[in-house]
């Protein structure tokens, strides 16, 4: 292990799950990402005689694990659809050698390890025969199933193919199974069972001589370092922050950035390389690559001449690159943040993961996942973690998997803590009480409802930055109206002091902030249009949203209806931008405009001491003056916009600013023209009172629904 491997001890659940398969068991093993799956089968395979069968279902992943083990002197071969049909040929020609071989003059060029996609198993016959050839000859010494949770259609990345492994067992009866995952909820973990024929587990601690063994490790682990910080407005900005975030505190080490999509991915590596001025080494990754640059990528990015990684999900699953010490994201679903997150700190020291969000992102994962199964649900679970400000991270993380995959809540319990213990090192373990104001925001919410009533009666609809600037009344406090089928749309006045009593009171930032927990908590519901170019997102009244609107002014005012509370961030102390003080603000990553105001937080880093684990100490950040929302931040100029293709699409457009009016869709992601403007009329929406029946049947509601974390 020491001499192939370079490991000097076994951690969590590595010893048991070796001996289980050098004793030739039926093994469940369900590990946390990065917690060493990989050695649980790769060291047996050199102890065994025979070949080891690894079924892994991305070609990034099958890729590194075969140049590390080549590294390693250990003879391991992939077959994908990448492979040529000469390297095909040779290695088909070893593995049915090494089948009709009976003594041991081969077996110091056996094939120790053959990976290969769930496609090859589920689409070649020729290999299917092959592999009778081995078990025959006594050759198969076992079939390893990583990411075996995508043979459940309950799991969160089901694959076809994955299903079809089921003839494994049914053709191989007798070759034993080692089934890997990082999450597996007690329904997936029963549909493995079942699809793949293996027998009901036994706890590996004291196993029975029948069945299959079942170790697992919690999935907690106390060097990664999560937080959540602001994303900037512009796509210039947030490629700044990002830079400045990896060159004030990760300027030597190794990281990945996640994107939505391919584009991104390129756009993101190419920009943050000139923006850095070439001190960020980066490379892309994703499905489009060829096989042959994505191999050279993972070879430069081990050895260390790629420093970061700008890529899709379709990177990192399963590398096995232990000093990676960032991974920065902008992603749409709790699922796929921590398991993506997981690509950090593997060789157990301090690593930063970092989520970039700010509220209107809402609405770009609301135009992507719109048609994904559960996507909406999986979106607002990703939207309550990034808002939370009070919440402990990782207490977070084990409600999130309790509720949505029925994971026990002892799966995040250490021999250290329990799975409901504060990890004492995350963005709100360590935020200074003053920097998080918790308000009562019952009349601003039922003035947001009543402008949404207003603007629905009329035939308008409004976007998430539309309706901050119509409740602060901007562009003169009219909308459009009309609906998406007239070509001329019509200008109304909102009269606020009949539909809302007033204009609200709050910021911009404050007003988004409001609206997507609105949105998580069923207050407010989501629109969607479909244009030729995009989906268009609005927001309405929601489900619950007459449990509050039902109510007059002064009645909420009075303390009827239900108490609505929300988190924001606190207003900074202005500095004067004097050349020490950018200076000093630089270097703790916070950036600052002419007023004083950061524009872009690049944020600061959790690590301290390479492999040293301790609780952190509380830090203050410096937040964006709420009051001065428009100060400092700027908008892309048309000329680097005017190539929508080349925009940086995970990142939102530069939101309009508080002298524009509302002419600008804001985030409505078209590429239509604006349609003209006919004519202004005035619109009038009377509060309307309960009658007194209604009163009486809804005076029940006095309870306090706080919208600040779960």
């Amino acid at each position: 292990m020491k001499k192939v491997f370079g490991i000097s001890n076994f951690r969590l659940c590595q010893q048991g799950v070796c001996n289980a398969n050098m004793d030739g068991r039926d093994v469940v093993c369900v590990m946390p990402t990065g917690g060493g799956k990989s050695l649980t089968y790769q060291l047996p395979a050199l102890l065994t005689p025979g070949c080891t069968l690894v079924i892994s279902p991305l070609i990034s992943l099958i890729t590194d694990q075969i140049l590390h083990l080549r590294e390693a002197g250990v003879e391991a071969v992939m077959l994908t659809g990448g492979t040529s049909k000469a390297l095909a040929n040779e290695i088909q020609q070893r593995l049915t050698s090494m089948a009709s071989s009976r003594g041991g003059g081969q077996q110091e060029r056996d094939i120790k390890l053959c990976y290969v996609t769930p496609e090859k198993i589920a689409k070649s016959k020729g290999f299917m025969s092959l592999l009778r050839k081995l078990v025959e000859g006594g050759k198969l010494a076992r079939i390893v199933i990583d990411e075996a949770h995508c043979v459940s259609q309950l799991g969160h990345d089901f694959r076809p193919d994955y299903k079809k492994l089921s003839a494994l067992r049914q053709f191989f009866p007798h070759v034993p199974i080692l089934a890997l995952s990082a999450t597996c909820p007690p329904k997936v973990l029963q549909d493995i069972l079942k699809i793949l024929h293996m027998k009901p587990v036994v706890d590996g601690k004291a196993a029975a001589r029948e069945g299959t063994i079942y170790f697992s490790a919690p999935l907690y682990r106390k060097n990664l370092h999560y937080s959540v910080l602001p994303k900037p407005s512009s796509a210039k900005d947030v490629i700044s922050a990002m830079s400045e975030y990896i060159l004030q505190n990760h300027k030597n080490n190794s990281g990945i950035v996640y994107c939505l999509t391919k584009k991104d991915a390129e756009t993101v590596a190419e920009n943050l390389q000139a923006v850095s001025n070439g001190r960020i080494r980066t490379g892309v990754y994703h499905a489009d690559i060829a096989d042959a640059q994505k191999e050279g990528l993972h070879r430069q990015w081990r050895q260390g001449s790629v420093q970061v990684v700008c890529a899709t999900i379709a990177f990192g699953l399963g590398i096995d690159k232990g000093n990676v010490r960032f991974v920065l994201h902008h992603t749409k679903s709790l699922d796929g943040y921590y398991q993506e997150s997981g690509r950090a700190g593997r060789d157990g020291q301090d690593a930063d993961c970092v989520l970039y969000y700010r509220p209107q992102d809402a609405t770009r994962q609301s135009s992507i996942t719109c048609t994904d199964t559960d996507g909406q649900a999986k979106l607002h679970d990703m939207l309550r973690f990034a808002q939370d400000m009070q919440e402990c991270r990782k207490i977070l993380f084990a409600k999130y998997f309790s509720a949505s995959s029925d994971l026990s809540m002892a799966s995040w319990t250490t021999e250290e803590s329990s799975a409901m213990d504060k990890c004492g090192h995350c963005d709100n373990c360590t935020r200074a009480p003053e920097t998080v104001e918790h308000k009562d925001v019952t009349v601003e919410t039922w003035q947001l409802l009543k402008i949404l009533e207003a603007v629905d009666a009329q035939g308008g609809r409004q976007t998430i930055a539309g309706l901050s600037d119509l409740a602060r009344g901007l562009g003169g406090g009219s909308f459009d109206t009309g609906g998406k089928r007239q070509k001329v749309k019509e200008k109304v006045q909102l009269d606020y002091d009949a539909v809302a009593g007033g204009k609200v009171g709050l910021s911009k930032d404050d007003i988004e902030t409001l609206t997507v927990q609105l949105l998580v908590s069923r207050y407010l519901g989501e629109a969607f249009s479909s244009t030729a170019y995009t989906v268009n997102v609005y927001v309405i009244p929601g489900e619950l949203a007459l449990r509050l609107s039902r109510f007059s002014r002064a009645d909420v005012v009075n303390g009827k209806g239900p108490r609505i509370q929300c988190s924001f961030k606190r207003q900074a102390r202005k500095v004067k931008a004097t050349a020490a003080g950018t200076k000093r603000k630089v270097a703790t990553g916070n950036i600052s405009d002419e007023e004083g105001v950061p524009v872009s937080v690049a944020g600061p880093s959790r690590i301290r001491k390479p492999g040293v684990t301790k609780a952190r100490t509380k830090r203050q950040y410096q937040e964006v003056d709420e009051e001065e929302e428009a100060v400092g931040v700027e908008d892309i100029d048309e000329e680097e916009d005017e190539d929508f293709t080349n925009a940086i699409r995970m990142i939102d457009e530069a939101e309009p600013s508080d002298a524009e009016d509302d002419e600008d869709r804001g985030w409505e992601y078209s590429l239509r023209p604006t349609q003209g403007v006919a004519k202004k009329r005035r619109v009038s929406t009377p509060t309307k009172r309960p009658s007194k029946k209604a009163g009486k049947q809804y005076d029940i509601d006095h309870e306090v629904i706080s919208l600040s974390s779960d």
